[in-house]
């Protein structure tokens, strides 16, 4: 790294603002741009100094005198006059979180710009380290980290971040790396790292494990770790901790209860493919999020009970292997997401009544939130509750969403969902595309039975009518209008238009959360036919790909269709 020290001499004395920014803005940078971040900081540095520059007006001049005719107000373009270097007169600590949005080698060359820049860069409160910010080769990349931190001189790191691959001969390094920003005081901490995988044969390398001079923190808000080995030999004391998120790590139910009662603040919890959990207590835990857990050495299927009796929000997503839950104490939920699929080896033979019965027993536990997520599998697995005759347990839910395409097994199970749903007032379908448009699990039960979607849709008993008492939203998200459509989402769609009776919104939004189209319902006294007007153009935009691949050339011919 060359000595910014070499450049003084060739330093101008007479900078302005404008002639500052632009020497920012020409750094050679990867991105080719300022973060949107910088530039809204700039912005409203701007704004300031108009704010500033009025007032400085207004305090010459008495508005009130009839010798002071008013003014407009006259604006510099850019940060204000060209002798005023608005920039460099702006505090360090400004300045310093400026320099945060750029990448770490950026922020360093801004100390050749000026005297005033120097070391600017060496007290930023955040200091990131990633594969994208700096082109040196990953055998360079650990010497880079050792000398910036060299020359870093700040009294406190808010945000510490290393984001590489790792290998073996980094672990001393990673260690004095860690040991800086703990002694630094950091609060949020993250461990982002690739190369050393949580299942031997895929691992190019072993794993990081945590040294245990980290698991007694006091500053720490935030840790973040990936393919990290969290294995504390000894109690844990981090009493600031709010937000842990684990990421392809090794644990085990000792190590997590080490955790869990070391961190007594502890609020939100994270773990994504992190198994040999059997059991998640804690007292102030709020927010839950299990993703995916694949457990090859296991033989049998394990447990994980949660004991979180302040949880408010708890979801369990992705592939689980071999790992069911167990709601024992979680009375103060609120939101609760299931869309989790259960999946197993081709060797093995797919147990569906155990898990019916398994997930008979979280909606049980469920029933008093008041948002309910269900994803394809769970729907699924309810949509042979339904043809049995089997159903859910009542709930007090307002909100269901539904995170599924809609394919033709959904629809008993989305049915059997709404007959325990008296109270809904709001549906939400996430149109993500499923891979599983029919069963992957009790094969014997779908080949033996003959379902046909669309004559059950149109079953005049197919759902009990105190369902539609309640609904009031609609709400679809993930819509594309190019594709194809869903024959059964449009069906789905045209019995809840004709039946709801308190039906006020319907809203439609594209993938990426743009909205599309919203429609508002009155009530029973809304003139009939622009209700039916815009129920059919609902119908007309869910269906617009639909149409052209099914052949159905117009609207009265659609209508046929739908009848």
């Amino acid at each position: 790294m060359e000595d910014p020290k070499s450049l003084v001499s060739s330093e101008k004395s007479t900078g302005s603002s404008s002639s500052v920014l632009g020497t920012i803005q020409g750094l050679p940078y990867r991105t080719n741009q300022i973060t949107d971040s910088f530039n809204s900081v700039l912005a409203m540095i701007q704004g300031l100094h108009n704010h500033h520059h009025d007032h400085h007006r207004s305090n010459r001049t008495n508005p009130s005198s009839p010798q002071f005719p008013s003014k407009q107000p006259k604006y510099w373009p850019v940060f204000g006059p060209p002798d005023e270097d608005l920039i460099s007169s702006l505090p360090d600590s400004l300045l310093q979180e400026i320099l945060c949005f750029l990448p770490i080698e950026d922020a360093i060359k801004t100390s050749f710009l000026s005297r005033r820049w120097r070391s600017l860069w060496t007290q930023m409160p955040t200091l990131s380290f990633t594969r994208e910010c700096f082109a040196s080769k990953h055998a360079k990349r650990a010497a880079f980290v050792n000398e910036t931190l060299a020359r870093f001189i700040g009294p406190k790191i808010k945000n510490f971040l290393i984001n590489f691959k790792f290998d073996e001969f980094m672990d001393a390094s990673l260690d004095e790396w860690v040991l800086f920003a703990t002694s630094h005081h950091v609060e949020k901490l993250s461990l982002l790292l690739d190369g050393g995988f949580l299942y031997a044969p895929f691992a190019e390398c072993k794993p990081y494990s945590l040294p245990q001079f980290l698991y007694v923190n006091f500053s720490l808000n935030v840790l973040i770790l990936r393919q990290c080995v969290v294995s504390p030999t000894s109690q844990v004391s981090w009493p600031s901790l709010k937000v842990l998120s684990i990421n392809y790590s090794r644990l085990d139910t000792e190590a997590i209860e080490y955790v869990l009662s070391g961190s007594p603040n502890l609020q939100k919890l994270k773990l994504h493919n992190c198994g040999g959990v059997n059991r998640i207590s804690s007292m102030s835990l709020e927010v839950l999020v299990v993703d995916a857990i694949y457990e090859p050495h296991e033989k049998n299927e394990l447990v994980t009970q949660i004991s979180c009796p302040n949880l408010q929000s708890l979801s369990l997503s992705g592939y689980m292997y071999r790992r069911t839950f167990r709601l024992m104490h979680a009375s103060s939920l609120s939101k609760a997401n299931l869309s989790f699929v259960m999946t197993i080896d081709k060797k093995d033979k797919y147990d569906c009544k155990k898990h019916r019965s398994i997930l008979r027993d979280l909606l049980e536990k469920l029933c008093h939130v008041e948002e309910l997520t269900v994803g394809t599998w769970c729907l699924q697995v309810l949509s042979i509750w339904e043809i049995k005759g089997i159903s859910s347990p009542l709930s007090k839910r307002h909100c269901l969403v539904l995170e599924t395409e809609i394919c033709e097994w959904d629809i008993p199970g989305i049915v059997n969902l709404l007959h325990s749903s008296p109270y809904l007032k709001k549906l939400v379908i996430n149109l993500n595309y499923c891979d599983n448009s029919k069963f992957e699990f009790d094969q014997t039960f779908f080949d033996s039975y003959e379902f046909d979607g669309v004559e059950f849709l149109a079953s005049a008993n197919w759902i009990f009518k105190c369902f539609l008492q309640s609904l009031e939203d609609i709400e679809l998200t993930g819509f594309q209008s190019s594709s194809w459509g869903s024959e059964f989402l449009v069906r789905f769609m045209r019995f809840l238009l004709n039946n709801t009776k308190v039906l006020k919104k319907v809203t439609i939004y594209e993938q990426g959360g743009t909205l599309l189209e919203s429609w508002q319902f009155s009530g029973p006294n809304m003139n009939p036919e622009l209700e039916s007007a815009k129920r059919n153009q609902i119908l007309l935009i869910l269906s617009s790909g639909f149409l052209l691949n099914a052949n159905i050339p117009d609207l009265n011919s659609f209508k046929d269709f739908l009848l």
